[in-house]
């Protein structure tokens, strides 16, 4: 079996840790699309899309702390700056703009605040506090929960565990009630219903292959409940269950080559659906696999139905 090398146009950081960029300077590389160069602390350069920072009036020659925020299966890295005046689970005063109520898609009552932050950008804040909703003050205490992207993800304080209905880590059963279109991210979703009667979304992209048809009755594990004010439900997978070990067709070997001249090997598996599942190996792993037609591995956790598996002894 031939090792396909990957050239990664970055240098290998780690997941989650903080690492000081230097600001280089801002390239165009299409209309309307501007980017800033950052030099990381081996002296690579990353792009990070300027249109999402405008506001934190970066400059060539700054320092910036920046988070990896994700690096991909195919060794892409993601960096979030660190927001110039918010910080992630710091409570913080933020302007009312105005309060609403709505019928969301899964016909919820709906009480927000819409609140500015220091760049006069507004947010939208669900809260589960009708006397709060009624009289709320003119400026609204909130829990920045994420930042992403320059966005900013809020909470009300104090209203961070809502729902408890449902517990997170648990399994429930729910059937799939509808499928419909969400104006709010145009993204399609099913709308699963609880054995209460309680409406739930499932984002449809992710479970495709899951053959869900309406009317069908579906275990989902609870993950936990999002800012946005829904669970996080991951449906049982069809093929594996987490804590189970299983067999999977040895698909590939790719070897990523970072620009800092370190090399990762990757043991590329297949699923029951044919989806990949990456494996980063290291170099004796990869050669004993490099033949192999099957590997055994222990499926550890699955979120939007990617499986991420550890492998287990190699088969002789």
């Amino acid at each position: 079996m031939t090792i396909k090398k990957i050239n990664i146009p970055n240098a290998r950081l780690t997941e989650g840790q903080w690492y000081t960029f230097r600001v280089l300077k801002v390239v165009s590389l299409a209309e309307d699309e501007a980017w800033f160069v950052m030099e990381d602390p081996n002296g690579y350069k990353i792009l990070l899309p300027k249109g999402f920072y405008e506001d934190y009036g970066f400059a060539p020659g700054q320092s910036v702390s920046c988070r990896v925020d994700k690096i991909n299966c195919n060794g892409r890295m993601f960096l979030e700056p660190e927001h110039p005046h918010y910080k992630e689970g710091q409570i913080y005063d933020f302007a009312l703009e105005r309060k609403g109520h709505r019928k969301n898609i899964i016909n919820q009552d709906e009480r927000f605040f819409i609140v500015r932050d220091v760049f006069h950008h507004t947010w939208k804040v669900r809260t589960y506090d009708a006397a709060l909703w009624e009289n709320p003050p003119v400026r609204i205490p909130c829990k920045v929960k994420r930042i992403k992207k320059g966005k900013l993800f809020l909470v009300v304080a104090g209203e961070e565990v809502k729902h408890p209905d449902l517990q997170p880590g648990r399994l429930y059963v729910f059937t799939i009630a509808d499928e419909m279109l969400n104006p709010d991210d145009g993204q399609r979703y099913y709308i699963l219903e609880d054995a209460s009667g309680n409406k739930h979304l499932l984002r449809k992209k992710y479970y495709h292959h899951y053959g869900f048809r309406k009317g069908q009755q579906i275990t989902c594990r609870v993950d936990k409940f999002a800012s946005e004010g829904y669970y996080l439900l991951e449906p049982e997978h069809p093929c594996y269950a987490p804590g189970n070990t299983y067999s999977f067709a040895v698909d590939r070997v790719e070897e990523l080559v970072f620009t800092d001249g370190f090399a990762q090997k990757v043991l590329v598996l297949t699923d029951c659906f044919g989806e990949e599942v990456k494996v980063f190996v290291d170099e004796e792993t990869a050669a004993c696999y490099q033949d192999k037609g099957q590997a055994r591995a222990l499926v550890q956790r699955i979120r939007k139905s990617r499986l991420e598996v550890e492998l287990m002894a190699a088969l002789t």
